[in-house]
């Protein structure tokens, strides 16, 4: 992930993109807004795609969702830990798992909760950056 948010930050410093200079909830508004409405235009356009049955443009949409996810990411200053907040949401959906290691799914396939779920600490990665100090 690291080459991918590397070319993140390439663009935002070449086109003059918003980049917190640490981890932040607190965008300017516009800043949220336009990162609010670019991540909603690419979902729509992933739907459209994929209920359309267009590989291409269901490869585009996806791959253009990643790029507006990933820009967030940089916007909203959470580059440098985005390996360590990724590892730490995989780790906790794998504890998913049923005790038989199977998952438990919904009737439409979503991947439900085990006992042994355990929720993501994400807190404990910004801790440094929290108001209250975590």
């Amino acid at each position: 992930m690291q080459a991918q948010l590397a070319a993140l930050l390439e663009f935002h410093r070449t086109f003059g993109a918003y980049i917190a200079a640490q981890p932040t909830a607190d965008l300017p508004p516009q800043v949220r807004e336009l990162r609010i409405r670019l991540l909603q235009e690419e979902l729509d356009e992933y739907a459209e795609a994929a209920r359309a049955g267009d590989l291409v443009s269901v490869a585009d949409a996806l791959t253009d969702l990643l790029y507006v996810v990933l820009g967030t990411l940089v916007a909203h200053g959470l580059h440098p830990v985005a390996e360590a907040l990724f590892a730490e949401v995989h780790r906790s959906n794998m504890s998913k798992a049923g005790p038989d290691g199977r998952p438990i799914l919904r009737a439409d396939g979503k991947v439900l909760k085990s006992a042994q779920y355990r929720p993501p600490d994400l807190r404990a990665i910004l801790r440094p950056w929290l108001p209250d100090g975590g």
